[in-house]
């Protein structure tokens, strides 16, 4: 007799997707524009430190890491030094253009896209088994990005 034990399991399918930092910083700038504001800039460090956060806001989402500090705990521990800060989270929003919609028809959210304050933004979109996740990180960073 042959026994033909078969397991079956799921494997998470995760996808990040860097094409869109430029997708929307071009939206957060020509907002910006019509605003007669100044355009922002994308910084690697924020990048990285969105995507952190984008990958954390699958486990938790919340404003609060799942190791219960906030956002800007990253800032310091990849020795970034910012004026001042924030974040935007969103879920379920499969490309840029609806989740800057979102954020824009959102007084919290919108705020931080009209900043005056914010010169540098960190983007990322992270996708786990047909969640989406977005995250903005805003910063006020010198032109020498002040890294010590």
């Amino acid at each position: 007799m042959i026994i033909i034990i078969v397991f079956s399991f799921s494997v998470l399918s995760a996808q990040n997707y860097n094409d869109d930092i430029n997708s929307m910083l071009k939206i957060f700038n020509e907002i910006r524009e019509n605003e007669n504001l100044y355009s922002f800039e994308i910084d690697d460090k924020l990048n990285n430190i969105a995507d952190i956060r984008a990958k954390e806001l699958a486990i938790s989402f919340s404003h609060i890491r799942p190791n219960n500090t906030k956002y800007d705990e990253l800032l310091y521990q990849n020795r970034i030094i910012a004026y001042s800060s924030d974040e935007n989270i969103a879920y379920r929003f499969k490309n840029a253009e609806t989740v800057a919609s979102y954020w824009m028809n959102s007084s919290k959210y919108k705020v931080n896209i009209l900043s005056d304050k914010f010169t540098h933004i960190g983007v990322a979109h992270y996708a786990i088994n047909g969640e989406d996740f977005w995250v903005v990180i805003f910063a006020q960073l010198t032109k020498s990005f002040n890294y010590y």
